[in-house]
Formats: C-alpha cells, structure tokens, sequence
C-alpha cells in the first residue's frame, strides 16, 4: 500500500538494509534533516555512514536480526537478498518492508515541482545539472542523487519545498512508485535484463511511467534523437512533450559542437531562435544531450535563460563521473563509473575529441549477468582506446557464471585486429603492469561500476614516486 510521507510519524524508527549505500545515504539524509529517527547497517564505515552518523542516525556495523530491535519500518534496495538476516526477520516478524524507490516516491509527494530524470545513461550528471542550475535560478531544489555532487560535496541536500530532484533508478522496476511532475528522459537502451527479462518489457515499464506522468498534467522532456524514446514520446500530445536534440526540426536544439580540454561548447536554439553559446566544463558530445535536456526543462518552466546557462557553465561534474583522480609526469589519471558498452564508448571519444593524447583505458566489468547480456557489444565500445587492460568481472554477490570472463571480450578484441588489449586477471596486478608502460602525455581512466576505483589514487601515488626517484637520481 502507498504511504504519504507525513504518515510515517516522527516517533517512528526507519532502518536502511545498506545505509552506506549512494541511493540509500541520500534518502537516509533528507529523513535525518526533517528530524525523523534513522537506523541503519552496513558492512563497514565509510564517509557516507560517517556523516549520517553527525546528522544522528543510529549505526550498525555487519548485518544482524539485532539491528531490527529499534525499527518500525525497514527500508531495502535491489541490492539487498532475501537471505539478508535483517531482511529475513523484517519479513518474520512481519516488520513493513518497502523499497528505495517507493520511499523516493512518498517523499517526494509533497513538492510542487517532482522531477525525476530516467534513462539507461546519463541520469546523475543530468540530475546534478538539474539541481545546480535550478539553485542558479534562484530555485534551490531538494535532490536525491546517486554520486556526490562537486558543487555541494554530497549527494542529497534538503532545499527549498518547492522543486525535488530524484535520480530514478529502473533498475528493479520501482521508478513506477513515483508520481513526478516532470520526467527528464535521457535515452533507452538494454539494460538490467536480470530485472525485465525483455526490452519489450524495459519500454512498457518507460511508457507506464510516462503515462503516469501525462496523466497529472505533467511534461515529459524526451530526447529526440534516441530511437526507443522518441517511438515512446510520439505516444502522447505534443502539448505534453518537451523535445530536445541535435536535429535542427525541434525547439530546442544544438549546433556548432566545439571540443577542447577545457570541455564542450555549442550554440543554443530555441524556438528557431539563435540564442547564443552554452560552455560546459564537461567533455563530450553527451553532455551537450545532458545540458540540452535541463535546458528544455527550464525553457519549458519559464526559467531565466541568462541564469540557466550560469548554472551550465559553473556546473563542475560529479564523483566518479570522468573524475580527474590526479596528475603526475603530464599523466592524467581518471576515474569513470562506465559499465554498459555505450557509457563505454562515449566516454572514451569524449576525451580523444577533448584531449587529443595517447589513451589508455583499464576496465573492470560489472555484473555477470550485464556481461553475458551485452558480450558481443564490449568489444568495439573500446574503440578510442590506444591500449587496453581488462580485468575480471565485478560480481555483486552474483553467482558466478560457468564459462563466462573478461577474457573472452579481450579475445575478441584480438580477433577484430585490436593486439594492444591485455587481461590482467586481478585487480592488484593493474598498476604494477601498466604503469611501466605509460608515456608522458598519456590519459588513463579506469571504468567500472565495482571496485575499480581504488586503483585509481594507488597509480597516482606509484607515479609519484616514480617521479620523484628520477627527480633525485638526476640531481644525485
């Protein structure tokens, strides 16, 4: 049954299974900074518990039925198994037990203006973009976002009542718990088929939630130029739909596409109207769809355009998202949460265009179930890469598939005339194996939605040595 947030008293207790967790902490947040009382556990301390805790949650460390002793309502994303103990008692003891997405959704009933950006790719930079530059404008919204945002050092901050950004994860099906007044949709592709079973489902789910939306005289933002979305978005009055794109038909489109180190800029039209460049300090021609999209959004609202493009040029990105790690010996090193094939490919032509630099790409693949699904597709999402290393599979507590691992993408690779693309079984031999092979000059970024990142500041910091070592040889 559907609550509204104001029937969860404040006497209440609300326990997150995985508190840590990006989705998880930012809701945990919102709740703690409306003074209600938040539980929550997790399998170890990170900054995400370490700050719920200063806001005044109640922490525990391991996962145990004890933990259950102070909750009234258990709060579990998909990531959580029914094997969990805390879990496994909740439903016991009969404990109400709702998902992630149907909190979202109850919390973000009582705002004027329910934002929620959809999509298989995009939707955190989007969402950041979203709330950066409707603070620009004089609109502070409250957001829920999956990655710490530079511009505010967190991922969810309670804002004005007013405006509510949400990140809206498909991933499970429970973005159809929300009621927004705007959808801001990205693009649609295969994705979380351990979920839907089918993309014919996948797309009956996106038009479901956009049927939702129009239903309450919402506005649906929709990029034009996807395929799947656009075959959506014709399904309703133009009188509902915000298009945006690159194609020089709709109301709010780009041209003139510039890419530089400093990142991507195009000039605006809207409504046949030349209106001058916008200036990222993104790379890549996605965030031109990215920017595009909140563009239309704020076009569509009556926002300022002047403020608007403020926001887009002092929007500084999001972590983990073509994060620069560090820089030693004029090698760059980033940090990208690149996992599907497309994300893949975009990113890496995003920083050939912008860079111009020898590239290197490390990936770490993520589920075993996404690689089986999109297997035949790996292989020429690296591309844009001069050289390769791919590393075994991230499993998220997946069993394991028989047969299935990294190196049959590389072997594929091989197979397409591509001989510069190694497999390094473990994570831990990456740095010691690649940085002998790095040039001055040269861009690394290590993708991958797992553990990956942690390899990121150990090649930094070998590189720094390094340097220093040759510093000090030379002036011996």
């Amino acid at each position: 049954m559907k609550r509204t947030f104001d029937e969860i008293p404040k006497h209440k207790t609300i326990h997150f299974i995985g508190i840590g967790g990006v989705g998880m902490s930012g809701l945990a947040r919102i709740l703690l900074e409306q003074n209600y009382k938040v539980s929550g556990s997790d399998v170890k301390e990170t900054i995400q518990t370490i700050r719920l805790r200063d806001l005044g949650a109640t922490l525990f460390y391991g996962h145990d039925e004890a933990n259950l002793r102070l909750a009234d309502i258990v709060v579990v994303s998909s990531a959580i198994d029914t094997k969990n103990p805390e879990l496994a008692h909740a439903l016991a003891e009969h404990i109400p037990v709702i998902k992630r997405g149907e909190l979202l959704g109850t919390m973000m009933q009582s705002f004027k203006h329910r934002i929620a950006v959809c999509g298989t790719h995009g939707k955190t930079t989007t969402s950041a973009i979203t709330a950066k530059v409707l603070d620009t404008c004089g609109k502070l919204p409250t957001f829920v976002i999956g990655a710490d945002v530079h511009d505010y050092g967190i991922n969810a901050v309670l804002g004005d009542p007013d405006f509510f950004v949400a990140e809206s994860d498909e991933s499970d099906g429970s973005f159809l718990y929300q009621e927004p007044s705007i959808g801001i949709f990205t693009n649609l592709e295969q994705e979380h088929m351990e979920h839907y079973g089918s993309l014919e489902n996948l797309k009956d789910h996106f038009l479901r939630f956009m049927e939702g939306i129009v239903s309450r005289d919402g506005i649906l933002i929709i990029n034009a130029d996807d395929p799947m979305l656009y075959e959506l978005g014709q399904q309703f009055p133009s009188t509902s739909v915000q298009w945006y794109g690159c194609n020089p038909a709709l109301s709010c489109h780009a041209t003139d596409i510039e890419h530089t180190p400093e990142g991507v800029r195009f000039q605006l039209h809207l409504d046949q109207q030349n209106n001058g460049p916008v200036e990222l300090t993104l790379m890549g021609a996605h965030q031109v769809y990215n920017s595009l999209a909140v563009i239309a959004m704020c076009h569509r609202l009556h926002l300022p355009l002047d403020a608007t493009k403020k926001g887009l040029r002092q929007f500084s990105g999001t972590k983990r998202r073509c994060q620069l790690v560090g820089e030693s010996g004029n090698i760059r090193i980033y940090d990208d949460y690149a996992h599907h094939p497309t994300e893949i490919r975009v990113t890496l032509e995003a920083l050939k265009l912008s860079m111009n630099r020898r590239l290197i790409c490390v990936f770490q693949p993520h589920r075993y179930s996404r690689t089986k699904d999109l297997l035949a597709q790996f292989p020429e999402a690296f591309s844009a890469a001069d050289l390769t290393m791919i590393t075994e599979i991230y499993s998220v507590n997946e069993t394991k598939i028989r047969g299935l691992s990294s190196k049959l993408i590389v072997e594929k690779m091989k197979e397409n005339g591509n001989s510069d693309v190694f497999f390094v079984p473990k994570k831990s031999d990456l740095a010691r194996k690649l940085i002998p092979m790095l040039l001055p000059g040269d861009v690394v970024v290590l993708m991958g939605a797992g553990d990956i990142t942690s390899v990121g500041k150990e090649m930094v910091a070998q590189l720094r040595h390094k340097n220093l070592e040759q510093e000090t040889s030379h002036s011996d």
